[in-house]
Formats: structure tokens, C-alpha cells, sequence
């Protein structure tokens, strides 16, 4: 345990010991509980743990053996109310039994991070779902029921309805949380795109007004610095081509792009800064990433410039 944890399972075992005194600051207990979910969870461990030691309360009790002059020797055993401090030591021991038993029942297992190279990767989550991890990307996922992901780069999500269970993944600025269905994401930086091939999305974040509801066939294109958010309808099988060696857009910003070409055609391009927020609308197909930032540069108007750490796209000089 860290330090952390120590100190809750001591607030909980006091707390627990201090419930059966006559001034007890019920409202102190009630705020305690209030202020972190594991207050809760960890006092509920040490009023178990003290409740199964109540039922054993004989064998802590102290013994002392009759007196020189009982020749019995019967063992004589105080009797009637056990005093207070006979009950914080219980607490005490409670407290321990929890440290060792209990901890794991209310501290969430650290996070599993998954990353890929230049091939993409299939990760099942426990209850059937899955997530197909583009390459180039990093997925974390966390929580009790990975209920809680961080994705940088792009991924496939099929997950199936659970009301116990709302999914909540943290991408390019954004939250994105499911009801069961299947969608698309792409973030880079600050920037993301959600599409939606089956059911319905919530997308939340500070730089939106209000949450955005994203049901079949749309899509959501969203730039967290710029404070852009574009709406917009697609085709059913353009969603998530990637998987089947093909890019469509529909005013997707040239940023967003470029960095789908650098993680799934094997190029590495730039952008040019006054062209990162210009829109491009069309298909490309990544089996060979050269020809297609060709073909992006000759539809979009732009100079395609070979460099030192690949490729950048930058303004056509006139």
C-alpha cells in the first residue's frame, strides 16, 4: 500500500471506533464519507472486518489465569460491558485485516496501456467488446470494468450495451462515452474526428457549449484550440476505412490528414501552419502513401516539398 492508502484504512478504522461513543461527529462522518469514493468503500471494509472479529470477541479478550490460592485453576474471564479501549483495539486489528484483505476491493488496478507500431493490433476487453488499435497509436485503458480509456493516434471501437458500464475515452480533447455501438476515432494533439457507424455517441468537453450527440452516419470533426466543431453526414462504408486500406473525408482539416497518412500509408508529412485548418473533402488510398500525398497536394492546390524528416505541405508559391 502507499501512503495514500495507509492514511484512508486509519480514517476509516477511527471513524469506525469513534461511531459508538456518545459524542460522536456524526456530521465530521458524514462529510468524510462524502469526500472520496474510497472513504466509503474502505470503512465498509473495516466495519466488515470488525464484525467478523465481534463474532470471535472471546479469543481477544484478555486472560488471566486464577489466583495461586484457586486451586481449580479455571481461567476467570472479565465479564459484562468491554471497554472502550478494548473496542478501538478491535478497530485496530479490523484496520489490519482490511490492509491485507481488503485493499484491492476498493483501489482500481493500474492501467493497461497497449501501443502499436506500423501494424494495427485487436484488444478484447472483458465483457466481449473490442477495440481494433490503428498503428502508430496508444491506447490506456483503466477503471474496474475498463470503463475508462485514453486514446493518442486512431481506433476501432465495437462495444457492446452494458447500463453498468458507461465507457467514457479521453481523445484529442474531447470525452466520448457509449451506449453499445460502433464508431471511429482519430485525434491528434487537439484535434479529433468521431464517426459513427452504429448507435449513438455523447462528445462533452470545456470548448463546447453543450454535449453533441452523434447517432449513425455522422461525424464529428473538432479542434479544441481553434474552438471549431463541424457536423456532418457520412456514407456507412466510409467509416472507419482504414481498415480496409482507404481514407474518406469530408471537410476534415488538412492537419487531420496529413497525420492519417503519416500513421497508416508509412509517410511522414507536414503541414504548414496556415494550411493546418484548411478543409479537404475526398478519398485517398494509402497502399502507397508517396502517391498519395501526391494526390492530396495536385486536389488541394498545394506544394508537396520533399525534407529532411519526409514530406511537408506547404502554401503553392506563386
Amino acid at each position: 500500500m502507499n501512503g495514500v492508502e495507509d492514511r484512508i484504512i486509519d480514517e476509516a478504522a477511527t471513524w469506525h471506533a469513534a461511531s459508538t461513543l456518545d459524542d460522536m461527529d456524526w456530521d465530521g462522518f458524514t462529510a468524510w464519507l462524502e469526500a472520496d469514493p474510497r472513504h466509503r468503500a474502505a470503512y465498509d471494509e473495516v466495519a466488515l472486518a470488525d464484525a467478523v472479529l465481534g463474532e470471535h470477541r472471546d479469543a481477544l479478550r484478555p486472560v488471566s489465569h486464577a489466583a495461586n490460592d484457586d486451586p481449580s485453576g479455571i481461567e476467570a474471564r472479565p465479564s459484562g460491558r468491554i471497554p472502550v479501549w478494548t473496542r478501538w483495539a478491535g478497530a485496530a486489528i479490523a484496520a489490519s485485516l482490511v490492509a491485507i484483505l481488503a485493499i484491492p476491493q476498493f483501489i482500481a488496478p493500474a492501467p493497461a496501456v497497449y501501443e502499436t507500431a506500423a501494424t494495427s493490433r485487436t484488444i478484447a476487453l472483458d465483457d466481449g467488446s473490442s477495440v481494433l488499435l490503428a498503428p502508430h497509436s496508444r491506447l490506456k485503458v483503466g477503471g474496474d470494468q475498463q470503463e475508462r480509456m485514453a486514446l493518442n493516434g486512431g481506433a476501432w471501437f465495437d462495444i457492446r450495451h452494458d447500463s453498468s458500464r458507461p465507457l467514457a475515452i479521453r481523445a484529442g480533447g474531447v470525452e466520448i462515452s457509449d451506449i453499445g455501438t460502433r464508431f471511429d476515432v482519430q485525434a491528434a494533439g487537439k484535434q479529433v474526428r468521431v464517426e459513427v457507424a452504429q448507435g449513438e455517441v455523447k462528445v462533452v468537453s470545456e470548448a463546447l457549449a453543450q454535449p453533441i450527440r452523434l447517432t449513425q452516419g455522422r461525424g464529428l470533426s473538432f479542434d479544441s484550440e481553434a474552438g471549431t466543431a463541424l457536423v456532418s453526414s457520412l456514407q456507412a462504408d466510409a467509416i472507419g476505412e482504414w481498415r480496409s486500406g482507404r481514407l474518406s473525408y469530408d471537410s476534415t482539416p488538412l492537419a487531420l490528414v496529413a497525420d492519417d497518412l503519416s500513421r497508416y500509408a508509412g509517410v511522414n508529412v507536414r503541414v504548414a501552419d496556415e494550411l493546418r485548418n484548411r478543409q479537404f473533402s475526398g478519398t485517398l488510398v494509402i497502399s502507397n502513401g508517396e502517391a498519395a500525398l501526391r494526390d492530396l497536394s495536385r486536389l488541394m492546390g498545394v506544394e508537396l516539398v520533399a525534407d529532411p524528416h519526409g514530406y511537408r505541405l506547404d502554401e503553392r508559391s506563386r
